[in-house]
């Protein structure tokens, strides 16, 4: 069996594959990391652990440990200048999170056109790359929690709620109109950064993932894609399997 895994700001994203065939798949709060390692040992003891980590170093080392105590393999994503046809936009490869690349290698490697590549989490990332997968740098902004969090702190007389539904038209309350304008400016970005790109490159794909992503997807055009796990499908693909005998 193999685990791959995904450390974002918040939380943990995870799934099982044998033979490549995802078998289960969970999210946990990173707080519970050691409840999760130790309920994942008493079940089924994973051969190889594939790591997207763009949390501080701790998270990694516990990982590493936990691989040492199990006996297996552990392979951690970095970004690279190149990787299966897919090139850096970035000056220093190493600045660009490792979860914005393998988002884009994903999603490139999937649709083979240009694509704008939105990763909807704490902070939402848009990444443009063109028909020959060169990438053309990208965007990052306040995610939809993270904006109705600054006006709630912000402005007293603003109380929002969690979001619940997606919706870009004008609010009839205070409480829909920032969650309805947090929308509908992300989703005015998001389809300015694909009509700046199609202009250049052609035909686009829209690819949409991370934890906001049902919420984006909703009020989007129909030919935007719903990729979940669209950073653990980029891990395969940047993390090459070990040579025979290698450990």
């Amino acid at each position: 069996m193999i685990l791959e895994i995904d450390v974002g700001n918040t939380r943990i994203k995870w799934r099982k594959l044998n033979s490549e065939v995802v078998t289960d798949r969970g999210a946990v709060p990173k707080e519970n990391l050691d409840e999760w390692l130790l309920s994942l040992g008493l079940s089924q003891v994973p051969e190889k652990i594939r790591l997207s980590c763009v949390a501080n170093q701790a998270i990694v080392r516990r990982f590493i440990e936990q691989a040492k105590s199990w006996g297996c393999l552990l392979q951690e994503a970095k970004t690279s200048r190149i990787s299966t046809g897919v090139s850096c936009g970035y000056e220093e490869p190493e600045a660009l999170g490792v979860d914005r690349w393998l988002a884009v290698v994903a999603a490139f490697n999937k649709f083979k056109q240009p694509c704008v590549v939105v990763d909807a989490g704490s902070a939402l990332t848009i990444d443009l790359v063109d028909g020959i997968g060169q990438h053309l740098g990208g965007y990052i902004v306040p995610g939809l929690g993270m904006m109705r969090e600054a006006l709630f702190e912000g402005t007293s007389q603003v109380k929002v709620d969690t979001l619940t539904k997606a919706n870009v038209s004008p609010g009839g309350s205070t409480k829909e109109a920032v969650t309805n304008g947090s929308l509908f400016m992300i989703k005015s970005m998001i389809e300015s950064a694909v009509e700046s790109l199609s202009s250049k490159a052609g035909a686009v794909q829209l690819v949409i993932t991370g934890g906001d992503g049902d919420y984006l997807i909703r009020v989007l055009n129909e030919k935007a894609c719903h990729l979940p796990d669209l950073v653990m499908d980029g891990l395969a693909l940047v993390i090459p399997e070990p040579e025979l005998g290698e450990e």
